[in-house]
């Protein structure tokens, strides 16, 4: 098995512009073009290419000067190539499309069409924009485009048509291999995805993914409102630890291991929206985000909507540092059990802010492991809503918080669901929660833990049940000034102390 690096062996961007974009706000920047009068602009019908589809264009394209500030202009058409064209360590080099389709050939068994670049010999100012790469035939499917840079990478309007079927690398690869290098991918468009590598000819593990920055990324790359998805493997993977990516709007459906991988310290997510509503036969763990590794990972104003559920919708792995979760809108339907957001034992700090999660299937909506003492790495969860009907056949709570020392800070819980659905669960030491409601089927809440803070909450079953279950060995324990229905279940020998509540009857 093969993975998916692929590394065997003009419009020029603004960078002070984009840099400035990427380093304070995600408004949009602006790229700027340099003077072209001393690069060549090649027409390539001009230069003797078939642009009927019957010719290979690729022996015109290997006679071509690339010297650097070169155009390759391919005007409307459709083009045959069946070969790789491949052309590293430049300055300046554009692949400019007009409504120009690209055909692999049905007999070319190589795994790349462009390879613009490599790690170990980067291009520099590189521009492609305005082609489409046609994969409606059987059993085809490529590395349409590999570019990997030191600095000054846009690449635009971008598409690929018909399901990658041959089990071999994903259509794109886009790295930044310098540290102040900086990049741009605009409107990338793969909706059509991939098969699994078991139903096709090829040998990549599982199969493809739809857009890879890979290990060798350590500059900046913008991902902006692209199309991907279903993808085998990732719709958009970073598997970068050094570079850092910011996704910025676009729509990513329905791939299998996640839709957004992201990695590296302040990559982030904002206005994208993450939609997993079928499932192939292989498809057996679809999770929206997965959050990989780094400090400061952000994701922002974007909707996640599991329709069919069958993965998690934001999981953050044990290697995040820190991590923000800010104005985003979680939807679970019915299906198989889940969580809406997971944070894994190890993980770092985690923020959840201003969101909604309408959680209706069995599971948890919030899912927080972790050592459980009071000294813990926190999670903050502020002015942030569940809602929905899920139910207890598969974990009783909405919120399960075996981590110490978290925050749930006007935490808002309503969940519907039959089968003893409960509210929120607290297992971790020296946790507070404060000006929250809690409605649920069965008992609210539930605390089997030291230190535990109540303050300003209200709690109520809507079967009639006590607002509040304190589990036998809880010390430490301090509710003041909350409103619990039906009072309190104390189960067993617990440390607790009252101020100023109010325990009104049903």
């Amino acid at each position: 098995m093969q993975d998916e690096s692929g590394n065997t062996d003009r419009t020029i961007l603004s960078r002070r512009k984009l840099l400035a974009g990427i380093g304070g706000s995600v408004a949009a920047t602006s790229f700027s073009r340099k003077a072209t009068a001393d690069g060549e602009w090649i027409n390539v019908v001009d230069a003797g290419a078939d642009p009927t589809g019957e010719e290979s264009i690729s022996p015109i394209l290997d006679a071509l000067t690339t010297e650097d500030g070169t155009t390759f202009y391919f005007p409307e058409g459709e083009y045959l190539m069946d070969d790789m064209f491949r052309h590293v360590g430049f300055n300046g080099f554009e692949l400019r499309g007009d409504n120009a389709t690209i055909v692999p050939a049905p007999d070319y068994d190589g795994r790349w069409l462009f390879k613009l670049g490599t790690y170990e010999e980067p291009g520099e100012d590189l521009y492609i924009e305005g082609l489409t790469f046609d994969f409606s035939a059987d059993e085809t499917g490529l590395r349409v485009v590999q570019a990997q840079v030191k600095d000054d990478l846009l690449v635009q309007d971008l598409a690929v048509t018909g399901r990658h079927d041959s089990g071999k690398y994903g259509p794109f690869c886009f790295d930044v291999t310098h540290p102040d290098g900086i990049g741009s991918i605009e409107n990338v468009r793969l909706p059509d995805g991939g098969e699994f590598s078991e139903n096709t000819p090829g040998d990549i593990n599982v199969g493809p993914t739809g857009i890879l920055v890979s290990q060798y990324h350590e500059g900046k790359l913008w991902v902006r409102n692209c199309d991907v998805g279903p993808w085998p493997d990732n719709g958009l993977y970073c598997s970068t630890e050094t570079g850092r990516v910011v996704v910025k709007g676009g729509l990513f459906k329905n791939s299998n291991i996640t839709s957004i991988r992201l990695s590296g310290d302040y990559s982030s997510i904002h206005d994208a929206t993450v939609i997993v509503d079928n499932q192939r036969d292989n498809d057996t763990n679809q999770r929206a985000i997965r959050l990989d590794g780094g400090a400061y990972n952000w994701v922002e104003n974007t909707d996640v909507y599991l329709k069919q559920p069958n993965g998690r919708a934001i999981s953050i792995q044990n290697d995040v540092k820190w991590a923000r979760i800010q104005d985003c809108r979680v939807v679970v339907e019915d299906g198989a059990p889940t969580r809406a957001i997971c944070v894994s034992p190890q993980a770092g700090k985690v923020d959840i802010l201003n969101s909604e999660i309408e959680f209706n299937a069995p599971g948890q909506a919030l899912h927080l492991e972790g050592p459980s003492s009071a000294d813990a790495d926190p999670v903050y969860v502020l002015k942030t809503t569940i809602t929905g009907s899920g139910d207890g056949s598969h974990g009783r709570h909405a919120v399960r918080a075996e981590r110490g020392n978290c925050l749930f800070d006007r935490l808002d819980i309503e969940q519907t669901g039959d089968d003893y659905r409960r509210g929120i669960k607290i297992l971790g030491d020296g946790c507070t929660l404060k000006w929250g409601d809690y409605n649920t089927t069965h008992i609210p809440i539930v605390n089997d833990a030291d230190e535990t803070t109540f303050h300003g909450v209200s709690a109520r079953s809507l079967d009639g049940d006590q607002g509040m279950k304190i589990l036998d060995g809880s010390s430490g324990v301090e509710l003041t000034e909350s409103t619990i229905h039906n009072g309190i279940w104390e189960d067993g020998e617990v440390s607790v102390t009252y101020d100023g509540n109010w325990y009104p009857e049903r």
